[in-house]
């Protein structure tokens, strides 16, 4: 330990503070939460009913299904069966986006995880390796007494291990492992962007989140009171990092994937939401038809 410290403490000092810096890589190939066939969930909607109407009208107008609930329709064994359809449909469209959501979000944590598990392992080591440094330094420097050294060896001895077991000490504090993401469909870009048409959501799903109607208010769409939400997360301050979350993938930290996770899930809680309507809409025809 002496003769190591005293040749090249410099060397060795660099080499340790460093090691914990370093970029930790490991692929994460994207895609298998995607649907093996993207399936469109196409509807032919009627024209939406005027500002004020009510939800259920703009919902029936979504659905392609206006005429069925008028009030004083008659709806025939035909009829019926065309409209239950369209609400399996709606549903499934719901239910397969929800599902991709959820799997992505999942697939973030997993990969948060797995950074936050490497990252726990290496302070331990630098910790254990930094108590080690102090040990072997004072029993050098225990040897280089007895052994009758002289003053600057064993000062040597003691400046070249302080540093040491310096550098792994700080060391620690420079853990922070990252990963390669990857995810080529990304479920966040578009409710990002807000294009007129999405290339990741079907159409109905994605006319409940950008029309205002289907909004609580009536006023702002659901995916604009997402983006404004999602803006108070700090890793958007970070063109990186937010190239990353809205772009086919990048480098990762624990943090930013968690924040993702966190962002599909408050997507998916919306995207859920929609089951509400539906349900409230079959309610009204049920007693309007009963």
């Amino acid at each position: 330990m002496a003769r190591l410290a005293q040749r090249s403490p410099g060397v060795l000092a660099f080499g340790l503070l460093a090691l914990p810096a370093c970029f930790r890589e490991a692929a994460r190939g994207g895609g298998y939460c995607a649907p093996p066939e993207v399936v469109s969930f196409s509807l032919d909607s009627d024209e939406l009913p005027p500002t004020g109407a009510p939800r259920e009208a703009s919902l029936a107008a979504l659905l392609g299904v206006s005429a069925a609930s008028s009030p004083h329709a008659l709806l025939s064994s035909d009829v019926r069966v065309h409209v239950i359809e369209r609400f399996e449909v709606a549903s499934l469209a719901i239910e397969a986006t929800s599902a991709e959501l959820e799997c992505e979000a999942e697939r973030a944590r997993q990969a948060a995880a797995y950074l936050s598990g490497g990252q726990a392992s290496s302070v331990q080591a630098l910790t254990i390796a930094s108590i080690a440094a102090a040990t072997l330094t004072g029993i050098a420097g225990v040897l280089l007494s007895t052994n009758g050294r002289s003053a600057v060896e064993q000062d040597t001895a003691a400046i070249s291990g302080g540093v040491v077991t310096a550098s792994l000490g700080l060391g620690s504090l420079f853990v922070h492992p990252r990963v390669k993401f990857e995810h080529p469909r990304n479920l966040l870009a578009d409710v990002w962007v807000g294009p007129s048409t999405s290339t990741t959501y079907p159409p109905l799903v994605w006319a409940y989140i950008t029309r205002p109607e289907f909004s609580n208010s009536g006023r702002v769409p659901i995916r604009e009171r997402i983006v404004a939400r999602w803006r108070q997360f700090r890793q958007l301050d970070d063109p990186v990092a937010a190239a990353a979350l809205f772009g086919s993938g990048g480098s990762y930290d624990a943090d930013a994937l968690r924040s993702r996770a966190a962002m599909l899930d408050e997507v998916k809680a919306e995207v859920d939401l929609a089951h509400q309507d539906l349900a409230a809409f079959a309610a009204t025809l049920l007693r309007s038809k009963g």
